[in-house]
């Protein structure tokens, strides 16, 4: 199971939101690329880097501090918020992005972003599952779509999307831990796809339970920021 830390950017600085809320931040750096670096030189070979200012204009917004991770040597991130065009994507992949997370045009507009996956490859996009109180969610988190998780992933899977970053939004930034029911009911019904969990991690034994479920890989915030998870942790997980 890949471990894979967050570098979430508000404002140039690197935060981490309660719940999605823009009101409930904490500041944890000034610098995103620097923090970047201390988890280069720990040993995490892949970041989950979001514009959080993209994810509510619509568009990449923090696009020096994006460059400045995606230069860093030995790097590989992928990175969402606020992408919404076929430009942003092939620019984030010039600049060194591994892929690009998806989230709003792909439950607004699916067959465009089936064009994005056939042009780019399903390998450089990656779909965003956000869920608030069992609901999809999309437009920073601000929006609740009409459609069920199941109806959307079978849409995307028909696209030829095989990479999904599920988020339970009601747990992210909590240290509550992670909502296991719902990824093992993803599991039961889309068990061939690359399933990517985020949101309450705040230990080990959640990681193990994780991996236990069968979930590719775990995005993880705000335990690494307050040391609820160091780098000796999850060397049995071989990152």
């Amino acid at each position: 199971m890949l471990i894979i830390p967050a570098i979430d950017i508000y404002g140039g600085k690197c935060v981490r939101l309660r719940q999605g809320q823009f009101d409930r931040q904490t500041v944890y750096s000034s610098s995103p690329a620097a923090v970047a670096r201390s988890f280069l030189e720990a040993g995490f070979p892949f970041l989950h880097v979001v514009d959080l200012d993209g994810a509510k204009a619509g568009r990449i917004t923090n696009w020096d501090s994006l460059k400045s991770i995606l230069k860093l040597p030995g790097v590989r991130v992928e990175v969402g918020g606020g992408v919404r065009s076929h430009e942003e994507i092939r620019e984030l992949l010039r600049c060194g992005a591994k892929r690009v997370v998806i989230g709003s045009v792909a439950v607004t507009l699916p067959s465009l972003v089936k064009k994005w996956i056939h042009e780019f490859g399903p390998s450089h996009i990656a779909i965003a599952l956000d869920i608030r109180q069992g609901k999809l969610a999309h437009g920073g988190w601000l929006d609740e779509a009409e459609l069920s998780l199941n109806t959307f992933m079978l849409e995307m899977i028909s696209g030829k999307a095989n990479t999904f970053i599920c988020t339970d939004i009601d747990r992210d930034g909590t240290l509550e831990g992670p909502n296991l029911d719902l990824y093992r009911e993803i599991q039961k019904f889309f068990n061939e796809i690359e399933l990517i969990a985020s949101g309450g991690i705040s230990s080990i034994e959640d990681l193990r339970a994780l991996e236990e479920v069968g979930v590719s890989g775990a995005v993880i915030g705000k335990a690494l920021y307050e040391g609820n998870v160091r780098l000796d942790d999850v060397r049995e997980f071989g990152w």
